[in-house]
């Protein structure tokens, strides 16, 4: 892990915000009077990581992260590791109660060639790159994953922390060896060792019995030997066969589970069945459920007979030819079979029309014949009357006159005509013609 860049505002004893740039350091020192924060640096880096400080007395002792009378410490530290850039934010603020909390906390991956110094301007954090940490929570491991090491070993190997030192350098030549075990970790070299001498036990022990088993193989031959190599491939086959075959094994076995399942289901079910009772009158429900069934089976028999006729008859109909020109085939007949019995009955009423016309004709005839009489009888009348003229004149008039008309030829009003004689000409003649007209 090498620094590059870190910023600070209210932490400890950089009560203002305050920039200290590694950039292109491959050696610094920080020199300067005590208290004046050359270790605050350090803790710094320490606390932008992991969260706490080893002087603080881990992290119970945050509030010591708040300079005098600040309600609010920002760390910012930008690191490379393992040629990637990060950036690591923590925020520490004070409530109303009093409690001191980490209020925010962040690791991002910055993009490959980030200008650090664009920092200045006041970047919002969307432009710092991918976000790996956004919590408390998750920074431990993100930052265990970008750093490589846990917070007892970086304490330990990269920030040591302050008064071991002299401890180390005054202590005995014992004392200062555990001082470096405990600082630089060394304690997991004698898990090693442990852990060592333990599998070299394990192997010794196995060893030694496979030198017994070798020792009781000595009056063995080659013929021996080649016969347990080869019961030895056979194992080794019928072992690829037992490992290719235990999944199957295994769905089978899932199956059986199933089949078992589904088995005591349906005895559970037979049993309830088996307590289950006939209600009454089942038999007569039996026989009518097969007269039904006979019935449909009839009624399907029909159904299929139907079908072959209809199917026949489509043949048929196929086979006649184009159905417009059978409809209108069809329509003509009815046409015909309708005009046929129109004709029939226009036939009947002009064979009637006709007996009438001729039963006219002959009345017309008989008519024009009595007329003819008539008419030759009043003509007769007529040529009687004029030769009876000059006797019956007054008679002739008399047919002329009118009750209480004037006589034209006395001018006189006749109150009452004298009626014709009967057997007068006149008489006659005036029949004669009632009778023609």
């Amino acid at each position: 892990m090498r620094p590059i860049r870190l910023d600070m505002a209210g932490f400890t004893v950089f009560r203002e915000e305050t920039t200290v740039d590694f950039t292109d350091a491959d050696f610094f020192a920080l020199v300067g009077p005590t208290g004046s924060g050359k270790s605050t640096v350090l803790d710094a880096i320490c606390f932008a990581l992991y969260g706490t400080v080893p002087r603080w007395g881990g992290t119970r002792g945050l509030a010591n992260a708040l300079a005098p009378s600040t309600t609010e410490a920002r760390v910012r530290l930008v690191f490379e590791s393992a040629g990637d850039r990060y950036v690591a934010t923590r925020v520490v603020r004070r409530d109303g109660r009093g409690a001191v909390k980490t209020a925010n906390a962040g690791l991002q991956l910055m993009p490959a060639g980030f200008d650090v110094t664009k920092l200045d301007t006041g970047l919002s954090p969307d432009d710092l790159g991918e976000v790996i940490a956004g919590t408390p929570a998750e920074m431990e491991d993100a930052v265990l994953e970008a750093v490589g090491l846990p917070y007892e070993q970086f304490t330990s190997c990269v920030v040591l922390p302050q008064g071991q030192f002299a401890d180390f350098l005054h202590a005995k030549p014992a004392t200062r060896q555990q001082i470096l075990i405990n600082l630089l970790g060394l304690g997991v070299y004698e898990d090693v060792q442990k852990r060592a001498t333990e599998r070299a036990g394990q192997a010794e022990a196995k060893l030694e019995a496979v030198d017994r088993m070798l020792g009781g193989l000595a009056a063995d031959d080659d013929e021996t030997l080649a016969g347990a190599e080869e019961r030895a491939d056979r194992m080794r086959e019928l072992a690829g066969a037992v490992a290719a075959a235990v999944p199957e094994l295994e769905r089978a076995r899932a199956t059986a589970r199933d089949v078992a399942a589904a088995l005591a289901g349906l005895d559970a079910e037979l049993a309830v069945l088996a307590g289950v009772r006939a209600p009454d009158g089942i038999a007569e429900l039996a026989r009518a459920v097969t007269t039904a069934r006979t019935a449909a089976d009839e009624a399907a028999a029909a159904v299929a007979l139907a079908e072959e006729r209809e199917e026949k008859l489509r043949g048929e109909l196929a086979a006649a030819g184009d159905e417009s020109a059978l409809r209108l085939l069809l329509k003509a007949h009815a046409d015909r079979e309708r005009l046929t019995a129109e004709a029939d009955a226009v036939r009947a009423a002009v064979a009637a029309a006709q007996g009438e016309h001729e039963a006219a004709a002959r009345a017309l005839a008989e008519a024009r014949t009595a007329a003819e009489r008539a008419d030759a009888e009043l003509e007769t009348a007529f040529r009687a009357h004029e030769e009876a003229k000059a006797t019956d004149q007054a008679v002739a008039l008399r047919a002329h006159l009118v009750d209480g008309a004037p006589c034209p030829v006395c001018e006189q009003v006749v109150p009452r005509v004298p009626a014709v004689p009967a057997g007068s000409a006149v008489a006659r003649a005036t029949a004669a013609g009632k009778a023609a007209r």
